[in-house]
């Protein structure tokens, strides 16, 4: 790639993701259908023509603001591999990497479940499609990765399915991350502490699948301090 080409790619990729900083930001607020993308090349001081040299259809950037957000997701949860620790303690660093993700990421849920509808996906184009499903896998590959080797080594039983055990690990994640983003939803279970909450009830579904050690119901504080340390340093939301 000539140094002018590499230019005007750098350049296409800032202005891709200012547009998708000011999409997620209206996404939030206005929600799809109210999504107006004349506000949006106002913010952003560009013209409308030009998100749409970006993207095909409103649903396409829609799809392109989840993408980018599953792309951090999968960058929180790759980066728990390098933790010294069991591989419970490396699920436990997982549950943290949920949590901060939340945090950062309070509107995703939101912005997903506009992903829903089959009516969606039929005004999505190809490459976006592919695109998320690729961040998708990335996030799916390493919670395998995980359950793989705590099978492999001994600390989940040998008849557990690992595809059973990783999609109950993204599934608590993903319900809880409504609860962790709601303060209608806190207020109504009466929590006043949303993250440890969800580490709470990751724990208590990987007790349930028999993953050693069990919790036993205790609070990881020194471990919990280890992985803010080691891994997550830019953490606000954890007290210890």
């Amino acid at each position: 790639m000539t140094v002018i080409k590499a230019r005007k790619e750098r350049q296409r990729l800032e202005r891709e993701n200012l547009i998708l900083s000011h999409a997620a930001r209206l996404l939030a607020r206005d929600g799809f259908q109210d999504l107006n993308l004349d506000e949006l090349a106002a913010a952003i001081e560009y013209s409308k023509g030009t998100l749409y040299l970006h993207f095909k259809t409103k649903e396409d950037l829609v799809l392109a603001v989840a993408t980018q957000a599953l792309r951090q997701r999968a960058e929180l949860l790759e980066r728990t591999a390098t933790f010294a620790g069991t591989t419970r303690e490396r699920a436990r660093a997982m549950g943290f990497a949920c949590c901060e993700f939340a945090a950062v990421n309070r509107d995703f849920f939101a912005v997903e479940l506009m992903l829903q509808a089959r009516s969606f996906w039929n005004r999505v184009s190809e490459d976006r499609k592919v695109q998320h499903l690729k961040e998708t896998r990335r996030v799916y590959d390493t919670v395998l990765r995980l359950v793989c080797e705590a099978k492999e080594c001994g600390d989940l039983p040998r008849g557990v399915p690992v595809e059973d055990v990783s999609f109950s690990m993204m599934a608590i994640t993903l319900g809880s991350h409504s609860l962790t983003t709601q303060p209608e939803i806190q207020a109504l279970f009466k929590v006043t502490n949303p993250f440890a909450v969800l580490l709470m009830h990751q724990d208590r579904m990987l007790d349930g699948w028999g993953w050693a050690p069990l919790s036993n119901g205790s609070r990881h504080l020194a471990l919990d301090r280890r992985i803010h340390k080691e891994l997550f340093p830019e953490v606000t939301w954890f007290k210890s």
